[in-house]
């Protein structure tokens, strides 16, 4: 494989790992309920849920609910979205700036040439692990709910640590012909 499609599909993984992020940050599927009844929707956020259904809407905000009824299982949610929110908007700085190191220069544009080495080997590692570790946390630190898995958007980000992973692996294993 020639340097320049390296680049090409290292920067492809990378914002794929990028978009998936973001996505998994406003991501209403986090949890998904194991019995769903018919007409009735429901979204899981980082911070909250919300259940609606013929014509009524109830939201919960895990902060608001820990604030007002001092509730371990719903304090233990708060922290959880907070991590995980946090864990993922860094994980997404860590990732739009491992990408422009990666797409920069191929446009020929030598902005971030002053960034040291060990910074540029680090920030992909760090944007894929960042991803994985945050929703694993989130996962960890949530607490268990009756009757709901782990949803579509949880997938998401775990996809989106595994990509920026594998963007980092590539550059060191695979081999660029010059």
């Amino acid at each position: 494989m020639d340097a320049k499609m390296k680049g090409m599909v290292m920067a492809g993984m990378m914002g794929g790992a990028l978009l998936l992020a973001i996505l998994s940050v406003f991501g209403g599927s986090w949890l998904s309920p194991d019995d769903a009844a018919d007409g009735v929707d429901y979204s899981a956020t980082l911070s909250g849920q919300e259940i609606s259904g013929e014509g009524m809407t109830l939201s919960l905000d895990y902060s608001e609910m820990c604030d007002e009824l001092d509730d371990d299982e719903f304090c233990d949610a708060a922290t959880a979205g907070t991590v995980g929110t946090l864990g993922l908007w860094v994980a997404i700085i860590c990732a739009a700036l491992a990408l422009a190191m990666m797409v920069l220069p191929m446009a020929g544009i030598d902005a971030l040439d002053a960034i040291p080495e060990m910074v540029s080997k680090i920030v992909p590692w760090a944007a894929g692990g960042l991803m994985l570790v945050s929703t694993l946390l989130w996962l960890i630190l949530m607490p268990e709910l009756d009757e709901s898995s782990v949803g579509m958007t949880f997938y998401m980000a775990m996809l989106g640590g595994l990509l920026g992973l594998a963007a980092s692996a590539m550059d060191m294993l695979v081999a660029a012909d010059e």
